[in-house]
C-alpha cells in the first residue's frame, strides 16, 4: 500500500470522519489494478482483461488502464470516463492489512481523515462504526473473498494449461509500432479442445462464463489505444 495507512480503530478514529468524493486522482498513476471474479463482467464493457506473472510466477488477473507505467488514460480531471470504476480502485481511502497478529483488517489513509467533521464520520455517536463505516467494511470483506476466488480461479486455468502470453502490438497513429509483452490471455483454441467434463466442470462452478468476459474484453484494448493517442 502507498500512503500513510494505519488500522482501522473504533477507539482511536471516533472523532474523525472522510469526505466522499467521486474524483480517484490517487489512481492516475495506474496502468493496471488487480480486479475480482464478480465484477468481470461489468470490467469487460469497460477495459481490457489480462494476466500478469509477478516475480514468484504466480498469476493475477488485471484491468488494463494505459499503455504505460504510471498513466491512466481513463482518467480525466480526477473522473473516470468509464460507466465502471475496479473495486480496488473504488475502495480508497480504504484497503486490506494484516495487523501484528497476522488477521485480516481494515487499513484507511490517514491523509484523507479530518477532525472537523467534514463529510461523513467513521464512528457513529454510540461508540459503534457509522452506516458508512459498515458498507465499507461490507465492501473490503467481499473483496478478501473474492480475492480466495479469484486465486482458485487462475490456479484452474494454469492446472488446465490455458493461459497463453499475448505480445500485443500497437500504433498509436505517429507511425512508430510499439509492443507490449508479460499480458496473459485464456488461448481460444485451447478452450475448445478441453475435454467434455472440464468444460462441464467449469461450467459449475461459474468459471467459463468469467472466461468469456474476460475474451470479450480484450477488444477493449482498441479503445484502450484510442485514448492513450489522445492522451
Amino acid at each position: 500500500m502507498s500512503g500513510n495507512y494505519e488500522i482501522f480503530s473504533l477507539e482511536k478514529h471516533k472523532k474523525y470522519s472522510v469526505k466522499i468524493s467521486e474524483e480517484y486522482s490517487h489512481a492516475s498513476h495506474l496502468h493496471m489494478v488487480s480486479i475480482v471474479p464478480s465484477e468481470i463482467a461489468k470490467v469487460a464493457l469497460n477495459f481490457p482483461i489480462s494476466f500478469i506473472k509477478s516475480k514468484t510466477d504466480s498469476y493475477h488477473m488485471v484491468a488494463i488502464l494505459g499503455l504505460q507505467a504510471g498513466s491512466n488514460v481513463f482518467i480525466d480531471d480526477g473522473h473516470f470516463e468509464t460507466v465502471y470504476v475496479p473495486q480496488n480502485i473504488s475502495k480508497y481511502p480504504f484497503s486490506l492489512a494484516k495487523n501484528a497478529e497476522g488477521d485480516i483488517v481494515i487499513a484507511i489513509n490517514s491523509d484523507e481523515l479530518n477532525d472537523l467533521g467534514e463529510g461523513v464520520a467513521l464512528v457513529a455517536g454510540d461508540g459503534q462504526p457509522s452506516a458508512y463505516m459498515i458498507e465499507k467494511q461490507k465492501q473490503l470483506k467481499h473483496l478478501a473473498e473474492q480475492e480466495v476466488i479469484c486465486n482458485q480461479f487462475i490456479e484452474t486455468l494454469n492446472e488446465l494449461g490455458l493461459l497463453i502470453e499475448q505480445r500485443f502490438k500497437f500504433d498509436l497513429g505517429d507511425g512508430n509500432k510499439q509492443q507490449i509483452s508479460g499480458l496473459f490471455s485464456v488461448d481460444r483454441e485451447l478452450l475448445n479442445a478441453l475435454s467434455d467434463d472440464d468444460l462441464l466442470s467449469l461450467q459449475k462452478n461459474g468459471m467459463l462464463e468469467a472466461i468469456y468476459s474476460h475474451l470479450i474484453s480484450l477488444g477493449q484494448f482498441q479503445r484502450l489505444i484510442d485514448k492513450s493517442a489522445k492522451s
